[in-house]
């Protein structure tokens, strides 16, 4: 007689059949009945019993103050180890190597079964099934954002996001397909609404962005960095006395009077302006580029930005220097990440899996150099992004 035992555990609802007993467990309050069962076959019992202690080490797993739970079993408030020992020590003249044989290889059974059902669950559930039944994968970022991205590009010099992108589809063994937006909430939309499946863009990661997307850990760390035009700079001190004031990170500035900046509106780094330059005129704008024009056209004298975008604007136009001063030490760490659907965690564990290659053979470092300390991606005709709208 097979009888079926349906428990509830926490609001969640287990069934097991083919219960492997002639009859039912009768329990109280913190206590079992008189002995009203008895074994039909030890191997089965014992899977029962595995099957039963993983289900409830799943609930345990979720629940930070399970040592202090009262398990729920069938209804009743019964102590888990007491059913455990009292079901083992019905088992009659089984030697304890044959027991603990039994045990541990069917604990190793139900363990790989359980993990492979999870992985098939979180892969049917995931965006990287359809990227890969499809054959294609669409990546969204700022086409003008450079060195991440190259108008006009060169041969072989697509951008650093680009070609990480690039890189990622022919993993998966895809077509990979480039779709431009320009802002963070545009890339968050176009995700959602499956117009693209991640973003590369040189994405700053922080709580309220990632209240809309999930970040993969970080592939480049920036932080904010400056250029200031050197008129708007203290003169150095006249006389015998020499002393001399470093100017090397945006906090350097704090001392100085007349900064105007102009920065990204919403970034990381215009909300680090808000904290530290209370007193400061802050222009703000939607782009990093459009930010860049202002300081040029004098509405603003700093341009703040990710030191990795500076660094790009010095290699792009060796002039620069000449009028503004780089301020690129680290003030604040800034990860840049890439965004995938909320929640998918099987196609972020496959991309850092991917990233961790890149970092291992050395890809990853060599990019770094390619676009952030030589100039050869520099395109001979420069063009604005205006003529990409």
């Amino acid at each position: 007689m097979f009888l079926g035992l349906n428990s509830k555990l926490f609001g969640l609802n287990f069934v097991w059949q083919k219960f492997p007993y002639e009859r039912i467990i009768v329990v109280s309050q913190g206590r079992f009945s008189e002995d009203l069962f008895r074994i039909k076959t030890p191997e089965s019992c014992i899977r029962w019993i595995l099957e039963s202690v993983l289900k409830f080490k799943t609930i345990a797993a979720i629940r930070e103050d399970s040592d202090k739970i009262e398990w729920f079993w069938d209804g009743f408030l019964v102590p888990l180890l007491d059913i455990i020992n009292r079901i083992k020590n019905s088992i009659k003249g089984i030697p304890i190597q044959s027991f603990l044989f039994v045990f541990f290889g069917i604990f190793c059974n139900i363990t790989e079964v359980g993990a492979e059902e999870n992985t098939f669950r979180f892969y049917n559930l995931s965006r990287l099934k359809e990227i890969l039944e499809k054959g294609e994968l669409k990546v969204a970022g700022d086409a003008a954002y450079e060195p991440f991205y190259i108008i006009n590009a060169k041969e072989g010099y697509p951008g650093f996001d680009y070609e990480l992108g690039k890189a990622y589809a022919d993993f998966l063994g895809v077509k990979y397909k480039f779709v431009s937006y320009q802002e963070f909430n545009e890339f968050a939309d176009a995700i959602k609404k499956k117009e693209a499946d991640i973003a590369l863009s040189g994405i700053s990661n922080n709580l309220e962005r990632s209240k809309k997307v999930k970040f993969s850990r970080a592939y480049l760390v920036a932080t904010p960095a400056a250029l200031i035009r050197k008129s708007a700079l203290p003169p150095p001190p006249e006389g015998n006395i020499i002393t001399t004031q470093n100017f090397r990170s945006v906090l350097d500035l704090a001392d100085v009077n007349g900064v105007t900046f102009a920065v990204r509106s919403f970034s990381n780094r215009h909300e680090y302006l808000l904290k530290k330059f209370k007193n400061n005129r802050i222009f703000t704008y939607r782009d990093t580029l459009a930010a860049w024009e202002a300081v040029k056209n004098g509405t603003a004298n700093c341009l703040v930005a990710d030191s990795f975008y500076i660094k790009g604007l010095l290699l792009k136009d060796k002039s620069i220097s000449s009028n503004f001063r780089p301020l690129l030490e680290v003030v604040q760490r800034e990860d840049i990440s890439a965004a995938f659907p909320y929640g998918d965690i099987m196609f972020i564990r496959n991309f850092e899996f991917f990233l961790e290659e890149l970092e291992r053979s050395g890809i990853l470092r060599e990019l770094e150099d390619k676009y952030f300390n030589k100039s050869d991606w520099v395109p001979e005709t420069p063009i604005h992004r205006e003529a990409f709208r």
